[in-house]
């Protein structure tokens, strides 16, 4: 979903995505961490200091049966290689933690093995940062978008490490409610909004931020019927 935003113009920090096929055994193989190599060499020409965040993508993850958020690791501001490396196996070896198996056993899940793809993005210094549902999570109410947001990195909202700042847009114009700081934003995350929900065909679930005044996605899935 992250390269479909990508190829469509939104704005997605550049990135790569590692398929669970690079790994085996648990490791990279020589072969995959070459090519992860060259990529993080190509992604700072531009910035020699530049830090990433490591994620998980996994194939059971997001999905209309679970969500999973919080439940596998993410791994933020590394910088070095030896980091990466350590943060991609801390990410895709989260599949077996505790937490994992007691969630997913909670969801008939427990007989399915979790492909982890491990996702490597540009590190954003977020002042803001939160979620939006297009529709209601809970109710499926297509009259007001839903969402949240945290100051800082959006992991801790996902995580539920902080508490959260609530806001909604009314539709159809996106009439927003919620605390003031964020009102200089509200109508441009409405706008990408409504446009991903219309090119996507569906209700969208979508973790963004604001850094430096301007919009960035983190991710994005469609919501849960």
């Amino acid at each position: 979903m992250l390269s479909r935003m990508y190829r469509s113009g939104y704005p997605v920090p550049d990135g790569f995505v590692i398929l669970p096929a690079a790994f085996q055994g648990g490791k990279l193989s020589p072969e995959a961490w070459k090519r992860i190599a060259d990529l993080l060499v190509a992604l700072r020409k531009h910035e020699a200091d530049a830090t990433f965040a490591v994620r998980s993508s996994a194939l059971s993850e997001d999905s209309a049966q679970a969500s999973f958020a919080g439940e596998f690791e993410t791994v933020l501001d590394v910088q070095t290689d030896g980091q990466i490396r350590d943060a991609i196996y801390t990410v895709y070896g989260s599949s077996e933690s505790e937490r994992v198996k007691a969630y997913s056993s909670a969801h008939g899940m427990d007989a399915l093995p979790h492909q982890v793809a491990v996702v490597v993005q540009r590190m954003v210094p977020s002042e803001l940062a939160g979620v939006l549902f297009s529709a209601d999570p809970v109710t499926g109410d297509l009259s007001r978008m839903t969402g949240n947001f945290v100051h800082g990195f959006g992991e801790q909202l996902v995580s539920g490490e902080a508490d959260a700042y609530p806001f909604t847009f009314a539709r159809p114009k996106g009439i927003y409610e919620g605390p003031r700081e964020f009102k200089p934003y509200a109508a441009k995350l409405y706008s990408l909004a409504a446009r991903l929900e219309k090119e996507f065909g569906g209700a969208q679930d979508i973790e963004w931020a604001v850094a430096k005044g301007a919009y960035i996605f983190s991710k994005r899935d469609p919501s849960p019927p």
